[in-house]
């Protein structure tokens, strides 16, 4: 009897624990456990006949509530990030009983943080705060853990002492994100920075999976959509081949901005990224009137609100999907004439990942060889070993420059300043000849200019291209090594040295 009494007890109290969670999380509980004959079921329904039929423990409970609950605040920490990291956080007054701060057009205020009389308010208009906040569905909006970001970051706060509602995992979300920004911004450069193994084997296990809509595997490890998950992977993939990318930060419009910072001019693409169950994005074939959406994308909502030389640097759309069909190809001269020249090109997810592993495996493309990449139809796999080919033949062509504008110079001092012993090159010979291999990889591998406040003469060392840089120093370093061999055997006029000793010793006369 007690037993049975215990069990209903337990039931009950399971049953008000899963009344906390969504319809997807109690469904995807149903999945999980193999339960039939949920669907139609209304939420409280739902939360009864998992009580009731999943055969977990109260404590068992307790740990999946607790840790759905964890991935949905994460992910409202996430939704924070926006706000954090294009600056839209102020603070207005702190202190240890009031923060008063704006993240956006939103006001916020907290009340006594990091005690038990801690309570928080939003700015009006904040339906996360108005319909769930209020209804005690989740304790905070996304615009406090922007603030409690802001405010960490700022040292006000220590992120070790009490910060009401975030701990555990949440709070590690926190933390990370505040590093990023601070990375970002050069307060911490070291050991520390891009984790580029990490996130390549992350685009490895999950690109594909995500590209295809797996819901399940971006609630379990990212704690969203499959949608938000595939713009965040696709973001990544484009840093991982040393492109600057601009996020958007609103529901809405293109999704990402992949910028060739590094090219001799530089350029834009916009970027829109599509999930599709089937593994093949067609609804462009489908519904062809969708092409003038992604024209506003690309001109109202980009070109257009840009200035002067800015507008003339957007110049490619690209879509990014699993796969697409043969036939879209179609389309691309239409969007080009709609949106005064602006190229169409598509890039199938695991193109993207090929592109990237290759990269990383032998980083010696620069934004000028792969803008080309974006003039592509559907582009291939075969589209990227061309890339590395053409990348190699660009590589020897400045090798060749380099080396010629070196052996000139040096041609002329051994001429004329060479003996037994010494090649004599003063500072303005050796001024002259460094001028001139600069000018040889510029601006390929270097932007020479002038400072805008000083008038000095500067140069821009592109340092992404590391591995391009040792190519030409090996081969600058081999020719100037041969031309120090040659002098070695053929120089045979007397040094400075040997004249002195020979006037001083009488035996020129």
């Amino acid at each position: 009897m007690f037993k049975f009494y215990s069990d209903i007890m337990s039931s009950k109290k399971s049953y008000d624990l899963f009344k906390t969670l969504t319809n997807d999380d109690l469904k995807e509980i149903c999945k999980s456990k193999k339960l039939r004959r949920y669907s139609g079921l209304r939420h409280d329904q739902l939360a009864k006949f998992v009580a009731e039929n999943s055969c977990l423990s109260f404590e068992e409970v307790e740990v999946i509530v607790n840790d759905l609950r964890d991935d949905k605040l994460i992910s409202k920490v996430r939704d924070a990030d926006d706000h954090f990291q294009m600056k839209k956080v102020t603070i207005d007054h702190y202190d240890n009983q009031l923060i008063k701060a704006k993240v956006g057009r939103y006001e916020v205020s907290i009340y006594n943080l990091g005690t038990d009389d801690f309570y928080y308010r939003c700015g009006e208009g904040c339906q996360d705060f108005s319909y769930q906040v209020k209804n005690n569905k989740y304790p905070f909006c996304k615009h406090y853990p922007a603030v409690i970001a802001e405010l960490i970051y700022q040292k006000d706060i220590d992120p070790n002492q009490k910060i009401n509602n975030i701990s555990g995992r949440v709070l590690d979300t926190l933390k990370d994100m505040v590093e990023k920004r601070r990375r970002e911004d050069g307060f911490e450069i070291g050991p520390r920075g891009r984790d580029i193994d990490n996130t390549l084997k992350e685009l490895d296990d999950n690109l594909i999976k995500i590209s295809k809509q797996d819901d399940k595997l971006a609630r379990q490890k990212y704690f969203e959509s499959s949608v938000k998950v595939f713009e965040t992977l696709v973001n990544n993939a484009f840093m991982l081949l040393d492109y600057e990318t601009i996020p958007r930060r609103k529901e809405g419009g293109w999704d990402l901005l992949v910028v060739g910072t590094y090219a001799p001019v530089p350029y834009l693409a916009v970027v829109e990224c599509k999930t599709a169950n089937s593994g093949v994005y067609d609804h462009l074939v489908h519904d062809p009137d969708y092409l003038s959406r992604l024209k506003s994308y690309v001109t109202d909502m980009c070109k257009n609100k840009l200035n002067g030389v800015y507008r003339d640097y957007v110049k490619y759309m690209v879509l990014v999907a699993p796969d697409f069909p043969e036939e879209i190809v179609k389309f691309q001269s239409t969007f080009k004439q709609m949106t005064g020249g602006i190229k169409l090109s598509f890039l199938p997810a695991s193109t993207l990942l090929y592109w990237v592993k290759s990269y990383r495996e032998n980083p010696i493309l620069t934004h000028f060889n792969s803008e080309c990449m974006f003039n592509k139809g559907i582009i291939k796999n075969e589209d990227v070993d061309s890339l590395f080919l053409k990348s190699e033949e660009h590589i020897k062509h400045l090798i060749k420059k380099s080396k010629e504008a070196m052996k000139v110079k040096m041609d002329y001092i051994v001429l004329r300043n060479s003996d037994f012993s010494y090649i004599n090159i003063d500072e303005v010979m050796l001024k002259e000849m460094i001028e001139e291999i600069i000018l040889s990889l510029h601006p390929y591998l270097l932007k020479k200019g002038i400072d805008t406040t000083t008038g000095a003469g500067n140069i821009s060392i592109k340092h992404d291209y590391y591995k391009i840089w040792e190519k030409v120093l090996k081969a600058l370093i081999e020719e100037f090594t041969a031309i120090l061999e040659e002098q070695s055997f053929v120089q045979v006029k007397r040094s400075n040295l040997k004249e002195n000793l020979i006037q001083y010793l009488g035996l020129n006369d």
